[in-house]
């Protein structure tokens, strides 16, 4: 059995949601902030001893399923955390709900309970977060003695409230979903959350059809900028970076099989190129499309809920509650 065991069943995670809010309502202000950061600290920890031992580099040459190897040639590695181990080191004394989670020997992660496809462009990046986290869970298990279970919390595909689930107690952190530079619940995650070393990184393409007349006339980022006239479809990991870039396109947003959905909106006259932060479809098995650059690249790494932000609810069902800063500087 794996050492880093992934629980599925909804009465254990009733019963650890349960608990971790009991031992929440015992904290103190300063023990909560604290317990948070050192959590965030113990995340870090695990990350620089992972990748100074290279076993970062011997996932990517088994990644993606469907082609091991071609990993290595998409996922960006950002030197925000240099592979220094003997400048870090894990809380000696643990409080707050950095505490609980050791004597419990459970962590709840947010996740997102989406296809997992070769049509999805999540396919291509899931296998190697879940590896890295396990990996990383493991050496903080070794310090301490202990086994940590990882307590999904699973949430549809679509916007996600994961800022809401933090601070609510609904889940200890935020997986390798969103990117740093992002914003959830109307609000920049940077400011929203603690948040650990940058653990994943990729650039964005678009990709034109060779077939096209656009494989002669964009070639460049600038190109693209320029011509507004153009149609984009996107995928999640996707969407919001090159909504932000190019406010004056119209973009559609597939969050299911969005590979194999944009390239069937491109073939019905829906869309006119894809984006997508792999180099190449051909990774995909996806022939007849030009890769360019947008040279714009994107960090994740995990997130852990921060004082001083509230998420009021708007009493409406169908919207995500805004998130807002109770001081803002």
């Amino acid at each position: 059995m794996n050492r880093v065991c992934i629980w599925a069943f909804a009465a254990t995670l009733l019963l650890g949601v349960a608990s971790n809010v009991a031992a929440h309502e015992t904290h103190s202000d300063d023990e909560l902030a604290r317990g948070r950061a050192q959590l965030i600290r113990a995340f870090d920890t695990a990350w620089i001893n992972f990748i100074a031992s290279g076993r970062d580099r011997e996932i990517l040459q088994t990644e993606p399923p469907n082609r091991p190897g071609a990993a290595a040639g998409y996922v960006l590695r950002l030197a925000d955390c240099l592979p220094s181990p003997e400048l870090v080191s894990y809380p000696e004394e643990p409080v707050g709900m950095f505490k609980d989670i050791l004597d419990s020997g459970k962590i709840r992660k947010v996740m997102q309970n989406a296809t997992n496809t070769p049509e999805d462009t999540t396919y291509y990046f899931s296998g190697i977060t879940r590896k890295y986290l396990d990996a990383m869970l493991i050496d903080i298990g070794d310090h301490y003695g202990i086994e940590l279970e990882v307590i999904d919390v699973a949430m549809p595909p679509s916007r996600l409230p994961g800022t809401s689930m933090l601070l609510d107690d609904e889940a200890d952190f935020v997986g390798l979903l969103n990117a740093t530079g992002g914003v959830t619940q109307k609000i920049r995650r940077r400011a929203s959350r603690r948040f650990t070393c940058t653990m994943s990184g990729s650039i964005q393409y678009i990709h034109i059809p060779t077939d096209s007349e656009l494989a002669t006339e964009i070639n460049s980022w600038d190109d693209m900028l320029a011509r507004t006239d153009v149609r984009v479809c996107a995928g999640p990991l996707s969407t919001q970076t090159i909504r932000a870039f190019l406010p004056k396109h119209r973009i559609t947003t597939r969050y299911v099989k969005d590979l194999g959905t944009c390239v069937r909106d491109i073939e019905n006259g829906k869309a006119d190129v894809i984006v997508n932060p792999l180099p190449d479809l051909t990774i995909a098995d996806i022939d007849g499309y030009k890769p360019i650059s947008t040279m714009i690249a994107a960090g994740v790494p995990l997130w852990v809920a921060l004082e001083g932000i509230v998420c009021p609810d708007d009493n409406d069902p169908e919207t995500v509650n805004p998130c807002f800063e109770v001081n803002p500087l």
